[in-house]
């Protein structure tokens, strides 16, 4: 039986593959950083292996004896500098994964992540693809956009008609991507045969624009909402209001800006995977386990 390392397991997308992997028998060890956070994990059947992100010697203990990892980065959205607190960690999970001779890896890394400058905080995962690049087995799974990046408009498009957008082309479609979607391609990945270095490029079934984001809210949420585009001038102080510093309101507004500008697309996108969450059921499903007022 086949035994598996994640980190990142107690969110959406290391969450899910976990899930994924346990319901195909195979072994997960979840790598967090504390035994509380492993708790409910551990009641599901999996190991647990306590470690920071910048200890190299408790990770290679984590990912010693697996068939396979999964691995990221926190957003370090609370950092001045994003990009100095992430080349830190991927210099230590670089050193943890080849001290432990893992036999294959799959990362989390980014729509536009082979491009080395213009994305924003996107710029981090292309530094990882070249970090990681010495790994014998790795595969770079390239998300889209994530639709749950609209989750916290829902409440306000509800009470006001108006989805505000920082994508400023509202007719234009980009790829996007459920983080369900992504957990499942993980656990996909993580179970086939394959070595070497590879490129996953993963969007939904569709591409959708703001306003089509915008006209699937108005049916499920039973009233009009509107995409309107929010000023550029606006965009960093808005990050702010969310709690990132002025360095990572800065990464964040840059990244937007490089989607804008049609800078951060798929490298090879007629080979990309495609997802099966479509727009329309990933907000049915949010919006039904959202409690009512």
């Amino acid at each position: 039986m086949s035994t598996y390392a994640l980190i990142g397991i107690t969110g959406n997308v290391g969450g899910r593959a976990a899930l994924k992997l346990l319901e195909s028998g195979a072994r997960v060890r979840a790598v967090v950083r504390s035994e509380e956070k492993g708790t409910p994990w551990k009641a599901k059947g999996a190991e647990v292996a306590v470690a920071e992100i910048d200890d190299a010697m408790a990770l290679q203990k984590a990912f010693t004896g697996v068939d396979g990892a999964f691995v990221m980065t926190p957003t370090w959205f609370a950092s001045e500098d994003m990009f100095a607190e992430n080349r830190k960690a991927i210099s230590t999970l670089g050193k943890a994964l080849r001290a432990a001779a893992v036999p294959k890896v799959v990362f989390l890394s980014s729509i536009g992540a082979h491009r080395p400058h213009g994305t924003g905080a996107i710029l981090k995962l292309h530094e990882m693809e070249q970090a990681l690049g010495d790994l014998s087995s790795l595969t770079s799974l390239r998300a889209g956009w994530f639709m749950e990046n609209y989750l916290g408009m829902i409440a306000y498009a509800k009470e006001s008609g108006v989805l505000p957008s920082l994508l400023d082309h509202l007719d234009r479609p980009i790829s996007m991507i459920a983080t369900s979607d992504i957990g499942d391609q993980v656990a996909r990945l993580l179970q086939e045969n394959w070595s070497g270095q590879r490129i996953v490029e993963l969007e939904a079934p569709e591409r959708y624009s703001p306003n089509d984001v915008a006209s699937t809210l108005t049916k499920v949420l039973k009233r009009p909402v509107k995409a309107e585009v929010l000023p550029h001038e606006q965009w960093e102080s808005t990050y702010r209001s969310w709690g990132l510093t002025i360095g990572s309101a800065k990464a964040m507004a840059e990244m937007v800006d490089g989607f804008n500008k049609e800078w951060i697309v798929f490298e090879e996108p007629s080979q990309s995977v495609r997802g099966v969450t479509g727009l329309e059921k990933f907000f049915a499903k949010a919006v039904g386990s959202c409690p009512r007022p």
